[in-house]
Protein backbone atom coordinates (compact mmCIF):
# COMPACT_ATOMS: atom_id res chain seq x y z
CA UNK A 1 0.00 0.00 0.00
CA UNK A 2 2.56 2.38 -1.28
CA UNK A 3 0.90 3.79 -4.15
CA UNK A 4 -2.39 5.86 -3.01
CA UNK A 5 -4.71 7.94 -4.72
CA UNK A 6 -6.59 10.36 -2.49
CA UNK A 7 -9.70 12.47 -3.70
CA UNK A 8 -12.98 14.99 -2.38
CA UNK A 9 -15.29 17.28 -3.47
CA UNK A 10 -13.94 21.04 -4.17
CA UNK A 11 -12.83 23.14 -0.48
CA UNK A 12 -12.99 19.62 1.17
CA UNK A 13 -9.25 20.28 2.20
CA UNK A 14 -6.91 17.94 -0.38
CA UNK A 15 -4.21 20.51 -0.61
CA UNK A 16 -4.06 20.96 3.50
CA UNK A 17 -4.13 17.32 4.02
CA UNK A 18 -1.77 16.26 1.37
CA UNK A 19 0.67 19.16 3.29
CA UNK A 20 -0.07 17.69 6.78
CA UNK A 21 1.13 13.59 5.05
CA UNK A 22 3.90 15.19 3.94
CA UNK A 23 5.01 16.80 7.62
CA UNK A 24 4.27 12.96 8.79
CA UNK A 25 6.99 11.80 6.02
CA UNK A 26 4.34 10.89 3.20
CA UNK A 27 5.23 11.99 -0.41
CA UNK A 28 2.80 13.83 -2.08
CA UNK A 29 1.63 14.10 -6.10
CA UNK A 30 -0.74 17.29 -7.05
CA UNK A 31 -2.58 15.90 -9.93
CA UNK A 32 -3.62 19.74 -10.38
CA UNK A 33 0.38 20.20 -10.95
CA UNK A 34 0.25 17.44 -13.06
CA UNK A 35 -2.10 18.57 -15.23
CA UNK A 36 -0.30 22.30 -15.95
CA UNK A 37 2.82 19.94 -16.62
CA UNK A 38 1.48 17.86 -19.33
CA UNK A 39 -0.34 21.35 -21.03
CA UNK A 40 2.95 23.01 -21.09
CA UNK A 41 4.46 23.57 -24.50
CA UNK A 42 6.13 21.16 -26.14
CA UNK A 43 4.17 18.23 -24.11
CA UNK A 44 2.27 15.54 -26.12
CA UNK A 45 -0.63 16.37 -24.48
CA UNK A 46 0.02 20.40 -24.98
CA UNK A 47 -0.31 19.80 -29.63
CA UNK A 48 -3.76 17.38 -28.83
CA UNK A 49 -5.47 20.19 -27.26
CA UNK A 50 -4.41 23.22 -29.52
CA UNK A 51 -5.50 20.62 -32.72
CA UNK A 52 -8.83 19.71 -31.28
CA UNK A 53 -9.78 23.26 -29.32
CA UNK A 54 -7.93 25.63 -31.79
CA UNK A 55 -5.54 28.03 -31.40
CA UNK A 56 -8.08 30.20 -29.43
CA UNK A 57 -7.43 28.97 -26.32
CA UNK A 58 -3.77 30.11 -26.18
CA UNK A 59 -2.24 33.60 -24.62
CA UNK A 60 0.17 35.81 -27.29
CA UNK A 61 2.77 33.49 -26.10
CA UNK A 62 1.20 30.29 -27.57
CA UNK A 63 0.40 28.89 -23.47
CA UNK A 64 -2.67 27.41 -23.34
CA UNK A 65 -5.47 29.64 -21.00
CA UNK A 66 -6.78 26.72 -18.52
CA UNK A 67 -9.65 29.50 -17.60
CA UNK A 68 -10.72 29.85 -21.31
CA UNK A 69 -10.52 26.44 -21.87
CA UNK A 70 -12.39 25.23 -18.91
CA UNK A 71 -14.96 27.81 -20.09
CA UNK A 72 -15.47 25.92 -23.39
CA UNK A 73 -15.71 22.28 -21.46
CA UNK A 74 -17.78 22.97 -18.20
CA UNK A 75 -21.37 22.93 -19.56
CA UNK A 76 -20.78 20.49 -22.39
CA UNK A 77 -20.10 16.97 -21.72
CA UNK A 78 -18.82 16.04 -25.29
CA UNK A 79 -16.36 18.41 -25.84
CA UNK A 80 -15.01 17.62 -21.54
CA UNK A 81 -15.11 13.85 -22.68
CA UNK A 82 -12.60 15.06 -25.72
CA UNK A 83 -10.38 16.89 -23.09
CA UNK A 84 -10.24 14.34 -20.49
CA UNK A 85 -9.14 11.40 -23.19
CA UNK A 86 -6.56 13.91 -23.80
CA UNK A 87 -4.92 14.88 -20.70
CA UNK A 88 -5.87 12.14 -18.76
CA UNK A 89 -3.67 9.71 -20.00
CA UNK A 90 -0.91 12.08 -20.37
CA UNK A 91 -1.32 12.93 -16.30
CA UNK A 92 -1.17 9.29 -15.48
CA UNK A 93 2.07 8.75 -17.82
CA UNK A 94 3.99 11.83 -16.05
CA UNK A 95 3.05 11.07 -12.48
CA UNK A 96 3.76 7.40 -12.70
CA UNK A 97 7.11 8.44 -14.03
CA UNK A 98 7.39 10.62 -10.92
CA UNK A 99 6.39 7.84 -8.52
CA UNK A 100 9.27 5.87 -9.91
CA UNK A 101 11.68 8.42 -9.78
CA UNK A 102 10.62 8.62 -5.44
CA UNK A 103 10.37 4.85 -5.49
CA UNK A 104 13.90 5.01 -6.76
CA UNK A 105 15.37 7.27 -4.00
CA UNK A 106 13.41 5.46 -0.93
CA UNK A 107 11.84 1.81 -1.40
CA UNK A 108 9.68 2.68 1.39
CA UNK A 109 8.05 5.51 0.51
CA UNK A 110 4.58 6.01 0.59
CA UNK A 111 3.10 8.24 -2.14
CA UNK A 112 -0.14 10.08 -2.17
CA UNK A 113 -1.81 11.39 -5.53
CA UNK A 114 -4.16 13.74 -4.97
CA UNK A 115 -6.90 14.52 -7.50
CA UNK A 116 -10.66 15.80 -7.42
CA UNK A 117 -11.53 12.49 -10.20
CA UNK A 118 -9.73 9.59 -9.58
CA UNK A 119 -13.17 7.89 -9.22
CA UNK A 120 -14.89 9.86 -12.44
CA UNK A 121 -11.73 9.32 -14.40
CA UNK A 122 -11.96 5.41 -13.74
CA UNK A 123 -8.46 5.79 -12.10
CA UNK A 124 -9.00 4.06 -9.00
CA UNK A 125 -8.05 1.05 -9.82
CA UNK A 126 -4.61 2.47 -10.94
CA UNK A 127 -4.07 3.12 -6.84
CA UNK A 128 -3.50 0.13 -3.97
CA UNK A 129 -5.96 1.96 -1.52
CA UNK A 130 -8.18 5.49 -1.70
CA UNK A 131 -8.47 8.02 0.81
CA UNK A 132 -11.48 9.99 0.81
CA UNK A 133 -11.66 13.19 2.37
CA UNK A 134 -15.17 13.54 3.59
CA UNK A 135 -16.87 17.33 3.98
CA UNK A 136 -20.92 18.76 3.86
CA UNK A 137 -21.65 20.72 1.50
CA UNK A 138 -22.65 23.36 3.54
CA UNK A 139 -19.04 23.41 4.75
CA UNK A 140 -17.72 23.20 0.94
CA UNK A 141 -19.86 26.27 -0.21
CA UNK A 142 -19.01 28.53 2.35
CA UNK A 143 -15.04 27.54 2.18
CA UNK A 144 -14.74 28.08 -1.19
CA UNK A 145 -16.75 31.39 -1.41
CA UNK A 146 -13.97 32.84 1.03
CA UNK A 147 -10.89 31.14 -1.01
CA UNK A 148 -12.48 32.30 -4.49
CA UNK A 149 -14.45 35.22 -3.88
CA UNK A 150 -17.23 33.05 -5.84
CA UNK A 151 -20.49 33.99 -5.06
CA UNK A 152 -22.53 31.13 -3.37
CA UNK A 153 -24.73 30.47 -6.60
CA UNK A 154 -22.02 29.85 -8.66
CA UNK A 155 -19.75 27.29 -5.61
CA UNK A 156 -23.54 25.46 -5.15
CA UNK A 157 -23.31 24.85 -8.86
CA UNK A 158 -19.98 23.71 -8.94
CA UNK A 159 -20.81 21.37 -6.04
CA UNK A 160 -23.91 19.67 -7.81
CA UNK A 161 -22.38 18.41 -11.11
CA UNK A 162 -19.45 16.77 -8.77
CA UNK A 163 -20.13 13.01 -7.39
CA UNK A 164 -22.10 13.04 -4.28
CA UNK A 165 -20.17 13.08 -0.87
CA UNK A 166 -21.91 9.62 0.07
CA UNK A 167 -21.65 8.28 -3.36
CA UNK A 168 -17.87 9.21 -2.93
CA UNK A 169 -17.45 7.42 0.62
CA UNK A 170 -18.57 4.09 -1.14
CA UNK A 171 -14.97 3.75 -2.56
CA UNK A 172 -12.80 4.87 0.13
CA UNK A 173 -10.44 2.79 2.11
CA UNK A 174 -9.21 4.97 4.45
CA UNK A 175 -12.07 8.38 5.43
CA UNK A 176 -10.20 11.71 6.53
CA UNK A 177 -13.37 13.77 7.88
CA UNK A 178 -12.57 17.83 7.78
CA UNK A 179 -15.63 19.36 9.00
CA UNK A 180 -14.13 21.22 11.73
CA UNK A 181 -11.14 22.94 12.56
CA UNK A 182 -7.33 22.55 11.49
CA UNK A 183 -6.09 20.78 14.91
CA UNK A 184 -8.90 17.65 14.20
CA UNK A 185 -7.92 17.60 10.66
CA UNK A 186 -4.47 17.12 11.21
CA UNK A 187 -5.34 14.53 14.36
CA UNK A 188 -7.34 12.72 11.33
CA UNK A 189 -4.45 13.06 8.82
CA UNK A 190 -2.10 11.33 11.68
CA UNK A 191 -4.53 8.94 12.28
CA UNK A 192 -5.12 7.43 8.56
CA UNK A 193 -1.07 7.52 8.32
CA UNK A 194 -0.20 5.52 11.16
CA UNK A 195 -2.69 3.00 9.66
CA UNK A 196 -1.14 2.67 6.79
CA UNK A 197 2.07 2.63 8.44
CA UNK A 198 0.67 -0.07 10.50
CA UNK A 199 -0.30 -1.83 7.38
CA UNK A 200 3.12 -1.81 5.23
CA UNK A 201 5.71 -2.07 7.89
CA UNK A 202 3.48 -3.26 11.18
CA UNK A 203 5.22 -0.01 12.64
CA UNK A 204 2.66 1.70 15.41
CA UNK A 205 3.43 6.13 15.78
CA UNK A 206 2.10 8.25 18.41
Amino acid sequence: MRNIGMTGGIGCGKNKVAEMFNQLGFYTIDSDVSSRKVMEKGEPAYEKIVSVFGESILDEQGNILRKKLGHIVFNNKEKLKMLENIVHPAIYKYEKKERSKIFGRNDKAVVITHAALIIESKSIDKYDALIVISCPDEIQVKRVMQRDNFSEEKVKNIVYYQMPNAERLKYADFIIDNSSTLDDLYNEVKRVHNLIMQINYGEKHN
